[in-house]
């Protein structure tokens, strides 16, 4: 009897390891988390596939393909492994469907013989503007080359007399560059930079302005009842060749949500010249500073000062000095550390190192955090000097500084200032005294041509009210 137990336990073992061993590696079933997807060209979204199987999680490969591979790409998701949920036998792989053209077609998934499918439907953004409206505005963003922006409209938008939209509808605006010598609209490909270069245009930025967002550079303007959405264009192409007396302009643009508009326009472009008239400005000063900052751009050939010559309601006490004054940056000989020595200071012709030579001025700039170096004239408007020169003589603690100084338009900032100028040492940690407005955080005020911006910080005036 005992001996019969232990043939019928010895059957039962052998029977239970043999039905082991037979468990197979089998895909049991492929599901993808959408059935259907609808996107923009440009566009990306992402879709989920679950694999329910038995036995070794990675015998059996998850693979995948578009009906139509012009349409839609098809990739794996950097940020998402393989991964097995539980012990539940099933594990997920997240992939990234990108819109490439228009169209229809299914992508599919496939792991052992088990199949899942998602339609993809890739939509075109197209606008067809009926209106243009283009300005030239000279070198407004000191690039060497011409500034232009132009408006093209839909025509289900309308503007009246004082440049306020109505209507429902979209928008587009452009700012470009072209040649200096190029005052009308010409054939030519335009790519997007942040340079200014010639046939190129700047991208859209969001800046903010006295506590409000406001945005700047080529973006699109949707307007719906009282409602303007903007979306900046960071990327894109357009072309404009001339069809007789009209031009053709086509492009595809980049938005900050990824998507490819496509546009067009066909029709005249006329150009409205939005150029400043150059001006002659005499200023009357009668006191004046100058702030010493020793070899402040660190050139090894010449010491730096600032002298600022100021009309009488100036009160250099003031943190922010209200009223008519110009600044002059001068670069002297190393042994000046004190005053300003007599001679003509002529306008360095660019803005490098080598030429911060001894009798020189520095041309106005900018720096990309916002402060102003160099030469420029504040008044009723402000002038950011660029040629000319200045003549100085000394008799004591009297100066007599003749100017005559140009802006990049040929605005004339010209006259004569005779008085005492205040000695400040702008390299003392110590000079309290000196306006904040004037002597930078920089305490050893070393400065920097390296960040000039190439794109000026002010806006263009928009030609359109919404």
């Amino acid at each position: 009897m005992k001996q019969i137990q232990n043939t019928g336990l010895l059957f039962i073992l052998i029977v239970l390891f043999t039905l082991s061993s037979c468990v197979k590696n089998e895909i049991t079933d492929v599901k993808l988390s959408k059935s259907t997807i609808s996107i923009n060209v440009g566009q990306s979204d992402s879709v989920i596939a679950t694999v329910t199987l038995t036995g070794d999680l990675n015998a059996q490969p998850l693979s995948w393909n578009a009906g139509n591979a012009e349409i839609v790409s098809i990739n794996e998701s950097a940020t998402d492994n393989s991964s097995k949920s539980g012990g539940d036998g099933t594990f997920t792989k997240t992939l990234i469907i990108t819109a490439l053209k228009e169209g229809t077609t299914n992508i599919t998934v496939q792991a052992g013989n088990k199949t899942s499918t998602c339609e993809i439907i890739v939509n075109q953004t197209n606008y067809t503007f009926n209106q243009a409206y283009t300005s030239n505005w000279g070198d407004y963003y000191e690039t060497g080359n011409n500034s232009f922006d132009m408006y093209l409209l839909e025509n289900t938008l309308s503007v009246d007399s004082a440049g306020a939209l109505s209507g429902n509808g979209t928008l587009l605006y452009i700012d470009f560059s072209v040649a200096i010598t190029q005052n009308m609209m010409n054939e030519g490909n335009f790519t997007l930079t942040n340079t200014g270069a010639v046939n190129t245009f700047f991208p859209g930025e969001y800046v903010e302005s006295d506590g409000q967002t406001a945005v700047k550079g080529t973006h699109i303007i949707t307007i719906n009842q009282t409602t303007a959405i903007a979306t900046l264009v960071k990327d894109g192409h357009y072309s404009v060749s001339s069809k007789g007396e009209n031009f053709l302009i086509v492009g595809d643009l980049i938005t900050e949500n990824n998507e490819v508009v496509h546009f067009s326009y066909e029709g005249p472009v006329a150009v409205k010249d939005q150029r400043e008239v150059p001006v002659e400005i005499y200023p009357v000063f009668t006191k004046g500073e100058l702030v010493f900052y020793g070899d402040a751009y660190k050139s090894g050939i010449s010491n730096n000062f600032v002298a600022y010559l100021a009309s009488e309601s100036v009160n250099f006490e003031d943190t922010v000095l209200n009223g008519e004054i110009l600044m002059l940056e001068l670069n002297t000989a190393l042994t000046d550390t004190t005053f300003i020595h007599d001679g003509t200071y002529n306008m360095m012709p660019l803005l490098t190192i080598e030429n911060l030579v001894p009798n020189s001025l520095v041309l106005g700039y900018s720096t990309e955090n916002g402060e102003n170096w160099g030469c420029w004239y504040y008044g009723e408007t402000t002038k950011q000097l660029r040629t000319g020169n200045v003549t100085v003589s000394r008799t004591d603690d009297q100066y007599t500084i003749n100017y005559l100084l140009y802006d990049k338009i040929g605005s004339k900032v010209s006259g004569t200032f005779t008085g005492p100028l205040k000695y400040l040492n702008g390299m003392s940690t110590n000079s309290a005294t000196v306006a904040a407005a004037r002597v930078k955080s920089n305490k050893q005020a070393v400065k920097s041509f390296s960040k000039i911006q190439q794109k000026a910080t002010k806006t263009k005036t928009f030609r359109f009210k919404l």
